[in-house]
């Protein structure tokens, strides 16, 4: 019995959920850190439509894992991750951080190579410290 190749779609999927499952906890991560918190808008200069703002939790007990699937659902290897951004507002013990975000990914599997997505996102991520007394 032959088995069935992946498509593009549950490998992009795979990879996902495998980087997912390696992360460490974000105590681990960062132990000064008690949460962080992200907020998402997105912005289409195709037109296409405009996903909805998404916010985003991160708890001492969450996975570290700062990456967020584009949510064109035909979007070939997007996405958006926020590691180093929030490296940096850790590292430099900010509280808030804004920016943008551009993703890279293929606009669909039939245009792979030839066009980009180019989904825009604005955030903005909040960390909260433990009290240092």
């Amino acid at each position: 019995m032959s088995r069935r190749k992946p498509d593009i779609y549950e490998q992009q999927k795979q990879r996902y959920w495998d980087g997912y499952r390696r992360a460490p906890l974000l105590k681990e991560k960062y132990p000064k850190v008690t949460n962080i918190s992200v907020e998402m808008s997105f912005k289409d200069n195709d037109e296409r439509s405009n996903p909805k703002p998404q916010q985003v939790e991160f708890s001492q007990e969450s996975k570290a894992f700062f990456k967020i699937e584009c949510p064109c659902h035909e979007c070939v290897s997007g996405g958006f991750d926020f590691s180093s951004a929030i490296n940096e507002l850790v590292t430099s013990h900010l509280d808030k951080l804004d920016g943008t975000i551009t993703c890279q990914g293929w606009q669909d599997k039939e245009r792979i190579n030839k066009h980009r997505c180019f989904l825009k996102l604005n955030y903005t991520i909040f960390a909260r410290y433990k009290n240092e007394s």
